[in-house]
């Protein structure tokens, strides 16, 4: 085996050693949903996961850089607390969608849940589930994006997700 490999091993090894399951007994009446999401840092980085119960791979879905974060924000705390919604929207089984949006008085950019695809973040019924800083764009964190590459869009004018459901290829809807 070659160094790489047993790096690559040694790695996936310590991720899943120090993800925290959302749920903490296994039930399968009440676990139907197909990936469980999880946090751990990868790197030093705060990131969500999708765990499928019965393997071994973890996918990494969004992470929290501190260029995203805002002053004072946690990414640790705000990856938990994705996962936690995120987990309980799947096991409603209701039909959702990511919404971006850009709120000019907080100077940030909101992520939200929404449950009809004309719905904006700043309807009434709508789940919010983290902000990004200002000079990122959201989908930045839903594309699990490092923020030089970010950068790089924004230089060039290639993003907009405001107000379009986004759909990352992990989302079930």
């Amino acid at each position: 085996m070659n160094k790489k490999s047993i790096y690559t091993a040694l790695v996936s090894c310590a991720i899943a050693f120090s993800a925290t399951p959302l749920q903490a007994e296994e039930n399968s009446h009440q676990n139907s949903a197909k990936n469980i999401f999880v946090c751990a840092t990868q790197g030093d980085i705060p990131t969500m996961f999708a765990y499928t119960p019965g393997e071994v791979n973890l996918t990494p879905l969004m992470s929290w850089h501190a260029e995203y974060l805002l002053p004072g924000q946690s990414g640790q705390e705000i990856c938990q607390q994705t996962a936690t919604k995120l987990q309980a929207s799947i096991e409603q089984k209701e039909e959702k969608f990511l919404k971006a949006y850009t709120e000019k008085q907080s100077k940030s950019n909101l992520v939200c849940l929404v449950g009809e695809a004309e719905e904006t973040c700043a309807s009434e019924e709508s789940e919010q589930l983290f902000r990004v800083n200002p000079n990122y764009n959201p989908g930045c964190v839903l594309s699990n994006k490092k923020p030089i590459d970010c950068a790089a869009l924004n230089v060039r004018g290639i993003y907009s997700y405001n107000e379009q459901p986004y759909q990352p290829l992990w989302w079930p809807w």
